[in-house]
């Protein structure tokens, strides 16, 4: 087949592809491929042709033929990349794109993708680092303290990330080491409204009555919004609750609040 024929099979293609007749762009790319194997426009576009299919595995195997026939094609790297990343290959996919960009910086797709692919690679690191600490023989407090930072960090940088289902459960072996933690305010009445939402709250907790619970702290936070132990015991209620997007969100302003914060502690409020 000489050089005219190919790319006129090339454009037929192309329409069919515009079209969305994949059975027909497919057929007629994968005979040009295989007159030419080192057609890197003709395995570009296969590549998309199996992506949009679902052929994950296929598109990996043509945008690899693509990349190598030519090497300057950012185009061809990012699809490779949203073919590795379709396949769980997160740091190869992130390689991809940032390929994508040294050949092309102004692409956005690319640079769009690789900020995703960098996020899910990190979410998963919290995620395996949490699971590690919270199913340990015989977990201590501390590695269980930042088990629950693991976990909520990589809730919290991709929402659909597997530690949810692990939070609840580290939740309640926290939960199952709770201590009390006196904190003394001088009795005046400008703080008293505070104080007593928060006892309120302490008790709620202590009788596993966690709507009560919430709707204390919550109030206690309308006159105080900047108290660790206030915002760590409304993440227990929201993790009790089932709402643990609530309570990454709480256990996360914790942590800005005390970094240290020691998560089994629950304030109890004394007025002096």
């Amino acid at each position: 087949m000489n050089r005219f024929e190919l790319d006129e099979k090339l454009a037929k293609a192309r329409e069919a592809l515009s079209q969305a007749d994949f059975p027909s762009a497919i057929a007629l790319l994968e005979e040009l491929v295989g007159e030419d194997s080192a057609h890197g426009e003709a395995w570009r576009e296969l590549g998309v042709c199996y992506l949009e299919t679902q052929q994950h595995e296929r598109a990996l195997e043509a945008l690899t033929q693509a990349v190598q026939a030519n090497p300057q094609d950012a185009v061809a790297h990012y699809l490779l990349g949203n073919a590795c990343g379709s396949l769980g290959q997160l740091e190869r996919a992130a390689a991809c794109y940032r390929r994508a960009l040294e050949i092309d910086p102004h692409s956005a797709q690319a640079e769009e993708f690789l900020v995703k692919a960098e996020s899910l690679l990190e979410s998963r690191e919290h995620y395996r680092r949490g699971l590690k600490l919270l199913y340990l023989a015989q977990p201590s407090v501390e590695e269980l303290n930042q088990a629950l930072r693991e976990l909520a960090q990589s809730v919290a940088i991709f929402e659909n990330s597997p530690a949810r289902d692990n939070l609840q459960d580290c939740a309640r072996q926290l939960l199952a080491r709770k201590q009390e933690w006196i904190i003394e305010v001088e009795s005046t009445a400008q703080i008293a409204p505070w104080a007593a939402a928060c006892q309120r709250g302490y008790q709620c907790v202590s009788f596993n009555n966690w709507v009560g619970a919430r709707a204390a702290y919550e109030e206690a936070l309308h006159y105080r919004a900047g108290d660790a132990f206030v915002h760590h015991a409304l993440g227990f209620c929201f993790a009790q609750l089932g709402e643990l997007d609530q309570a990454v969100r709480a256990w996360l302003r914790t942590l800005e609040v005390d970094p240290n914060y020691d998560l089994t502690r629950f304030g109890r409020v004394w007025k002096t």
